[in-house]
């Protein structure tokens, strides 16, 4: 069998595709391959600030996640917003003796005005982000029996079972009284502030009814939760919160409608 011998054109070739290709190969060990690492928290003079741990950029979101500047993932009107940005931003030394006038400007979301009264500040969103349609508000009753009669009452009025066993007594959503069917009757009127009066407006010295106090103000306590109550951003989905307000306000209507509409 004959051999074949490697010619000098050929070794003479092979040197130089070697030769070639040494480049590419140093190319896999540059600059890339070496990034500066920080430890978390530690220090680098790379930004202004010092922080090698950046934040998340303001307006960043994941994937089907609403803007938080957006009223249906928050209840908050875009002048809100806006404060909430601007007071956003650390007060100086020199200013912190300005901040206790300042106080129910800076304490953004919270129920501190009575946006009902021409040239108050408006808070909350006063309607519904999206159009309620019949299938929203079957809906809403079916999250409301879920997560909420069991508290709050099937009708709204506070007389839910929960507090029967010991749990704190929920504000009805009524101004006027409203019995359970198979219920004990007294607790219509426990609310110190009075009947179907919004304990979280008459923290800040707003005697606000329930069914005059803004959606917003409705979406904020679902999500954040308010006293006893806690939090149900995780269990229910900004869409259903505002469907289990659609069917509150039904509720509210059905107990005040004139006779004949409801």
């Amino acid at each position: 069998m004959a051999q074949h011998h490697a010619t000098p054109h050929r070794l003479r070739l092979l040197a130089l595709a070697l030769l070639a290709a040494l480049p590419a190969l140093g190319g896999c060990r540059q600059k890339m391959a070496d990034q500066p690492y920080y430890r978390p928290l530690e220090e680098t003079e790379f930004f202004e600030d010092k922080r090698a741990s950046r934040p998340i950029e303001r307006g960043t979101i994941h994937r089907a996640q609403y803007l938080e500047s957006d009223p249906i993932a928050t209840g908050l009107t875009p002048d809100e917003w806006d404060a909430a940005y601007r007071y956003a931003v650390p007060a100086k030394p020199d200013q912190m003796a300005a901040l206790d006038g300042e106080k129910v400007k800076r304490a953004v979301g919270a129920p501190r005005y009575d946006q009902r009264k021409a040239g108050e500040p408006k808070v909350y969103v006063e309607e519904f982000p999206f159009p309620i349609t019949q299938a929203d508000l079957k809906r809403g009753e079916d999250r409301y029996t879920v997560y909420c009669a069991v508290c709050h009452g099937p009708q709204g009025n506070g007389q839910g079972k929960i507090w029967e066993r010991g749990y704190l007594i929920p504000t009805s959503f009524h101004t006027q009284k409203v019995e359970h069917k198979d219920g004990p009757k007294e607790a219509d009127v426990r609310n110190p502030q009075g009947l179907g009066i919004s304990r979280g407006y008459s923290l800040w010295g707003q005697t606000i009814p329930m069914d005059q106090a803004p959606v917003g103000y409705y979406f904020e306590v679902i999500t954040k939760g308010y006293g006893g109550m806690p939090s149900y951003s995780a269990q229910i989905p900004p869409d259903d919160r505002w469907r289990i307000i659609a069917h509150i306000r039904r509720l509210q209507f059905t107990q005040r409608a004139p006779g004949g509409k409801k």
